[in-house]
């Protein structure tokens, strides 16, 4: 019971909750730009790369767990009130469907910070192996934050193209109404599956309660990483 308070529940916690403040930044952003140029997304030729690797996301994540995509469109929802979509169709009483339903609509948030994340990566520590034993050493979130900020060295090409891809996949990280949806339709059964694979991993591996802790506050770093910068570009659509 101890390793499930915790350990397992802060780290769904943080997952979820990171997810979900993420979108809900980047999703006022997006309103912003909205705002500004009194168009909607779909008209605005710079939002319609982030989109597609929204709906690219939601459709790549879904095949690789076995769901059918049974349509891929560019093109406004107005039922469903999303800039563009994908249809999926799948076994409603499979878990493995389930945890890809979950993930699957879900990716672009976890997809889009993982990418922004790898190239804010060489941007800012473009040093070979000193950002790494920050991460993996068991010291608090704010030991490790201020160690970061010490190896902070920008690498002017990559800063470049990691503010140009910001930009571009910015629109593309808000998650839709169905997107939701569809979150917390599958949120039941991945919660109860990855509890069994978190007593499984831990029945094996013991000592694997201290890196399992160790993952959620180098997520929580990360969430908080990515959640600054959505608010700095939040910030830059609202002025500008």
């Amino acid at each position: 019971m101890q390793a499930f308070t915790a350990v397992y529940l802060p780290g769904w916690l943080i997952f979820i909750g990171g997810m979900l403040i993420i979108s809900s930044v980047n999703a006022a952003t997006v309103q912003a730009m909205v705002n500004r140029a009194g168009r909607s997304n779909t008209q605005l030729w710079y939002m319609k790369p982030g989109i597609f690797v929204h709906e690219l996301l939601h459709a790549v994540v879904a095949r690789l767990f076995g769901l059918q995509v049974t349509n891929f469109s560019m093109r406004a929802d107005v039922v469903s009130g999303s800039a563009a979509h994908v249809s999926l169709r799948y076994n409603r009483r499979s878990p493995w469907a389930q945890l890809g339903l979950f993930l699957s609509s879900s990716a672009p948030v976890w997809g889009i910070s993982t990418v922004l994340l790898v190239m804010g990566r060489w941007a800012f520590f473009p040093t070979d192996g000193r950002l790494w034993p920050v991460l993996t050493a068991a010291t608090s979130l704010n030991e490790k934050w201020l160690a970061m900020r010490g190896l902070i060295q920008i690498n002017w090409v990559w800063f470049a193209a990691f503010i140009v891809t910001a930009l571009v996949l910015t629109p593309g990280i808000a998650l839709s109404a169905q997107d939701l949806r569809n979150m917390w339709r599958s949120a039941p059964i991945v919660f109860l599956l990855t509890i069994v694979i978190f007593y499984v991993f831990l029945t094996f591996w013991p000592a694997g309660f201290a890196w399992w802790s160790l993952l959620n506050l180098n997520v929580l770093l990360l969430d908080a990483i990515m959640l600054l910068f959505s608010i700095l570009i939040w910030l830059l659509a609202s002025i500008l």
